[in-house]
């Protein structure tokens, strides 16, 4: 018998990713991504220094609304009659404060893209998670496409040697790679595993990744948004290169990915690489800033 689809709530509806998510779950049974249908939405808080938030979240309001998504007053109230949330704020400074909330109601969470800004903050929400059986989900959409997985199997797995290019727009408050870059540092982890041990953002235009065992990854782009992201995997049998572009499409990987998760009960990203993710890229922005390699302890 096949199991109903789960009850999705959105938490901060300030992102593309709001209204994405709804339309390719749809009724759960007959969308592009079946297994989820979003059934509640808390609008979220707009930080004024936040253009991004600020200026967009009444339009992705009124948006999702229109998909026949009721708003509720709370995040509480939203989890209260949901079986899995979703995090998409756009601000990922307000991502600890609302998984806190929402990890006491023991239900899986995925926290869109920019986990937390700092590990202090991911090994708490980790911590929490694990007091409330609470399932943290994580990832980049972009680690999910079939794209990205055909480039790693086409290099024979076990890569050790990525070269990411994509766009690095910055906003407010989030450092260096904290905004857009952390997609590659995402997909740079996904490639080659936890553990990176230097990071060396201090000279030219391409930070450096490096394993302790010598595997090495490197990350460069525009400071302008484009949609494209590329990147060349090398690995044991040779090469692979893969090309993604941004837009729902690329979103079906991730919304899949979750409902596995939810239904398995395993992290779609092991807890090990979303810690490495979010200390790679504030070690990124050490660097940048003291103009010298950091270590990674």
């Amino acid at each position: 018998m096949t199991a109903p689809p789960l009850r999705c709530g959105l938490i901060g509806v300030d992102s593309p990713h709001a209204p994405s998510f709804t339309r390719l779950f749809g009724d759960g049974v007959t969308g592009a991504v079946p297994g989820g249908t979003v059934v509640a939405a808390w609008k979220g808080v707009a930080a004024e220094d936040f253009p991004l938030s600020r200026d967009r979240i009444d339009v992705f309001a009124q948006e999702v609304a229109e998909l026949g998504v009721p708003l509720y007053a709370t995040p509480e109230e939203v989890a209260e009659r949901c079986d899995v949330l979703l995090v998409v704020a756009s601000d990922a400074r307000t991502h600890a404060g609302y998984f806190t909330r929402l990890a006491p109601f023991g239900k899986p969470v995925y926290v869109d893209t920019r986990f937390a800004l700092t590990t202090e903050d991911a090994t708490a929400m980790l911590a929490t998670a694990a007091t409330h059986g609470c399932l943290p989900l994580a990832g980049s959409p972009k680690r999910f496409t079939p794209e990205f997985r055909r480039a790693v199997g086409g290099s024979g797995g076990g890569a050790d040697r990525v070269d990411l290019t994509g766009p690095l727009p910055t906003q407010p408050g989030h450092p260096f790679l904290a905004w857009y870059g952390v997609h590659l540092v995402d997909l740079a982890v996904a490639a080659l595993g936890p553990g990176c041990a230097y990071v060396d953002a201090s000279t030219g235009d391409r930070v450096t990744l490096t394993w302790p065992d010598g595997r090495v990854a490197t990350l460069g782009g525009e400071e302008r948004w484009s949609p494209l992201t590329t990147g060349r995997v090398n690995g044991p049998r040779g090469e692979g290169e893969f090309t993604i572009e941004a837009g729902p499409p690329m979103l079906t990987g991730l919304l899949t990915s979750i409902v596995d998760a939810c239904r398995t009960g395993i992290p779609n990203v092991p807890e090990a690489e979303v810690r490495d993710i979010v200390a790679i890229v504030e070690a990124a922005h050490r660097s940048r800033t003291s103009g010298a390699p950091v270590t990674l302890t």
